[in-house]
């Protein structure tokens, strides 16, 4: 059985460090992770809500995928939007937020909005909530400064036959997603 025995902070900023010092069965195991939350003890451990992911459609039915360049990937990468959740918003605050400050575009109605998931769990203790929206307006680029997005408007086919191209990169949870239309 393992346990948790200590949390230590290896570094702070928007993405904070810990190591968790575990007890396996006797054999000390020392786990790194990141979190956007302060970490104290393990019930701070995916003890938030910390993000949102938007599965969002058009009213003609067509999907919206954003291309987004990922520092962590050096590359673009397709994905739905997606954001940190701000202090005390619900996750539909957020959604609403991001895919304003994302797309330009306006969320008209909630379809579905599924329980907090975990994400990555080899090494953040991240918890986003998947909301399904039907969404209408122009779309215009993200005019954030750290950020480089462009959205796109997508019918199922051209989902397709992105979806079949080998060099493409994409997160995990919209190729599911995708793969499933």
């Amino acid at each position: 059985m393992k346990s948790l025995k200590s949390i230590r902070p290896v570094s702070g900023g928007f993405l904070k460090k810990y190591e968790l010092h575990y007890d396996a069965d006797g054999t000390p195991v020392c786990w790194e992770v990141i979190s956007l939350n302060p970490l104290r003890t393990e019930k701070d451990l995916a003890s938030r809500n910390t993000a949102v992911e938007i599965i969002a459609r058009f009213e003609d039915g067509d999907y919206l995928l954003c291309r987004e360049f990922r520092f962590a990937v050096n590359d673009y990468v397709w994905e739905f939007p997606t954001g940190v959740i701000d202090g005390d918003e619900t996750p539909l605050e957020a959604a609403r937020r991001e895919l304003r400050e994302e797309t330009g575009l306006e969320l008209v109605s909630v379809d579905r909005m599924l329980p907090p998931a975990c994400y990555s769990v080899g090494i953040t203790d991240e918890l986003i909530v998947p909301v399904f929206v039907t969404v209408r307006g122009d779309m215009r680029p993200c005019d954030e400064a750290y950020e480089e997005i462009r959205s796109y408007k997508m019918s199922v086919e051209n989902i397709r036959e992105l979806l079949k191209k080998d060099s493409v990169k994409i997160t995990e949870t919209c190729m599911l997603i995708l793969a499933m239309l």
